[in-house]
């Protein structure tokens, strides 16, 4: 979703900028007026909309996997979870590394292929399409593999129905080695992100789980090139050397899902002058009051629908933290804003860092 940043200048234009785009009352409304952070400037943000997602797992299948295959399948319901509660619309699909196997070679996986919302029984059905093996090749081709199942004639015949033209894409790769596909990491760069055609390339994000520190676990080797590749489109690299196995899969969920923690400012701003307003429509769950200082519940209005306002706090496990470095503001634990909300800044900007 585009970031707009708005500087506020004039009653009106602050009239023009609030979340909702009809309102029945004027902009002398003194409600509305404070319903409005302080400050001599007011950047506003729009967290992304709920998405349609297909998520590929691309598990390495070699001798040595079996342990990260069993805490994938035990430790599933982390990423389901958090996926499933956001409301997103998603497919799920498992395929190998091995480009060998005639039954492999970028197919997906399981007897049921393609996972849904609608999916009965998805953790055993994820189980049992995430336990891919260990008899594969050892020379692992993660990206080749992926590139084979989201293209033609795959798309078309053995993973027809997986690939939608209008779902985000994201791919995530399980190893405990490095990539040894043939090609540099930016050749693969462009052609997963070409699937969503010219200029839709935003629409693609990769994750690895790896080995993301040489030497940070005795089994496997460096993940380097999937690790890069992940950050090249604003992914995440976890470590497959983690004991809590659980907490990885939790923030691959969240990362899936497609929620923005951190927003920009137009500016550097003066710290104690910060304050945050999260907006949420009259027909979604508005946040916990627990986390705000103070909430306003303007949908009770008769003649006026101007939705929840929470005054968030600046705290932590659960809410938000200015970062001077950056000039932004990000969000933590329940606090995060849920999908569709409108966020608002207010602070006086900090003149003698321009």
């Amino acid at each position: 979703m585009e970031t707009m940043k708005v500087h506020i200048s004039n009653r009106l234009f602050l009239c023009l900028t609030f979340l909702f785009s009809v309102m029945l009352g004027s902009c002398e409304d003194t409600r509305f007026r404070v319903r409005t952070p302080p400050g001599q400037q007011v950047d506003v943000f729009q967290q992304t909309a709920v998405p349609t997602v297909d998520i590929l797992w691309v598990v390495d299948n070699s001798s040595s996997m079996e342990e990260e295959q069993q805490a994938l399948a035990e430790n599933f319901s982390y990423f389901f979870d958090y996926l499933t509660s956001t409301g997103a619309d998603f497919h799920i699909g498992v395929i190998s590394t091995d480009v060998y196997s005639a039954d492999q070679q970028g197919k997906l996986l399981g007897t049921i292929p393609i996972i849904s919302r609608a999916t009965p029984n998805t953790a055993e059905v994820f189980t049992e399409n995430i336990t891919v093996g260990t008899d594969g090749k050892g020379d692992e081709q993660g990206f080749y593999a992926a590139s084979l199942a989201l293209s033609e004639p795959l798309v078309s015949t053995s993973n027809i129905g997986f690939l939608r033209d209008d779902a985000y894409l994201f791919i995530i790769f399980v190893s405990d080695e490095d990539d040894k596909s043939f090609g540099e990491v930016p050749y693969y760069l462009r052609r997963f992100e070409q699937i969503k055609g010219i200029g839709n390339d935003g629409m693609v994000k990769i994750a690895s789980v790896v080995e993301t520190e040489p030497g940070s676990c005795p089994d496997a080797d460096p993940g380097t090139r999937y690790a890069e590749l992940a950050t090249e489109t604003g992914g995440m690299a976890v470590s497959i050397c983690e004991q809590d196995f659980a907490a990885n899969l939790d923030a691959l969920g969240f990362s899936a899902a497609g929620l923005k923690r951190s927003f920009a400012l137009n500016g550097p701003a003066k710290p104690a002058s910060v304050a945050v307003w999260l907006k949420t429509a009259c027909n979604s769950t508005p946040p916990p009051e627990d986390i705000c200082e103070t909430i306003y519940d303007d949908c009770k209005a008769e003649n006026d629908l101007y939705g929840y306002t929470c005054v968030l706090r600046q705290s932590l496990p659960d809410g938000w933290a200015y970062e001077p470095d950056t000039a932004s503001i990000r969000f933590y634990g329940r606090a995060v804003p849920p999908f569709g909300a409108v966020i608002e800044v207010g602070y006086i900007p900090d003149v003698e860092t321009y």
